[in-house]
């Protein structure tokens, strides 16, 4: 145990550096100013803005506020984005740690829709997501279908009252889309159910759940907060006794602890998104990224 924790502590010298860098916001995604009569609709998360634009269409504008290379849990909103979540109509929001910053912007006259409302939650979600429960519900497609869908389309509705059969319509479509991936990824991850995995962070307990895996254990205990090579090799224990087959690691944390992890343990590590982007290969859009995670955990966990 003494030279395992030795071994980890000096493969995570330069992570603390690393992660700090991943850190940086960058540049926001941009779009083109709305016309004058279409209302804005800003939302936090780019998978929030992708699931409704695909509702939207032309009818409503919608901005995201978090561009795709950070991190929700660390974002400080630019002041072009501020004044913009100022005019918007409406304003969406997951709910718990994913985006409570937003609550300290000084809002417009807009009203906020939080998805997650009515939502009975997942204990937990790491870090001090513990007091409001796991956020991370748009990663099961059912749960967006039934729970997410009906809040935006009345979201977009009270935004654009005139425009609401062609949401309606655009609304039925996507759940159609919706219920399509959940038996494409039902197909593709039949073969690993059961199966236990590491991920970077508490981020995939609805997936694991919807698809009957198990999320046996994550690797960053909160947001910034880098994970010490003691607690590597009590996981590498543990991990090892319950035959976990892979680690996953996540584009905006630090590889090098998912890398010492899997090497210790002798299993494949692997990158899953939870928020894809525009730029971000085979993850530019909601359904493209859930299909990538897909993959991902089939290939890592198929013997």
């Amino acid at each position: 145990m003494t030279r395992l924790h030795g071994r980890l502590r000096r493969r995570l010298a330069g992570a603390a550096l690393g992660a700090a860098a991943l850190g940086v916001a960058l540049a926001c995604e941009r779009q083109p100013a709305p016309p004058e009569a279409v209302p804005l609709v800003v939302a936090t998360i780019y998978p929030v803005a992708d699931l409704t634009r695909s509702i939207a269409g032309e009818d409503v504008h919608v901005e995201v506020l978090v561009p795709p290379h950070a991190s929700p849990a660390t974002y400080e909103p630019m002041p072009r984005q501020i004044r913009a979540l100022a005019g918007a109509s409406v304003y969406l929001t997951v709910g718990g740690s994913v985006d409570a910053w937003v609550r300290a912007l000084p809002a417009g006259p807009g009203s906020e829709t939080r998805l997650n409302d009515g939502i009975a939650l997942r204990s937990g979600g790491g870090g001090g997501e513990a007091a409001t429960g796991d956020p991370h519900t748009w990663l099961d497609p059912l749960l967006v279908r039934d729970a997410w869908l009906p809040r935006l389309e009345r979201a977009l509705g009270a935004a654009r009252p005139d425009a609401r059969e062609r949401l309606a319509e655009r609304t039925r479509a996507l759940s159609d889309s919706l219920t399509a991936l959940d038996a494409w990824l039902t197909r593709q991850l039949a073969p690993v159910r059961q199966y236990g995995f590491i991920t970077a962070h508490a981020a995939w307990g609805y997936m694991a759940e919807r698809y009957g895996m198990r999320e046996f254990a994550v690797i960053y205990p909160a947001p910034g907060r880098e994970p010490s090579a003691r607690r590597l090799a009590a996981l590498v224990d543990s991990a090892r006794a319950a035959g976990v087959r892979a680690v996953f690691t996540e584009p905006r944390l630090g590889p090098t602890a998912a890398h010492a992890l899997a090497d210790e343990l002798g299993v494949p590590v692997l990158t899953l998104d939870p928020l894809g982007g525009p730029g971000l290969d085979g993850r530019e859009g909601y359904l493209s990224m859930m299909r990538f995670n897909g993959l991902q955990i089939r290939r890592a966990l198929d013997p």
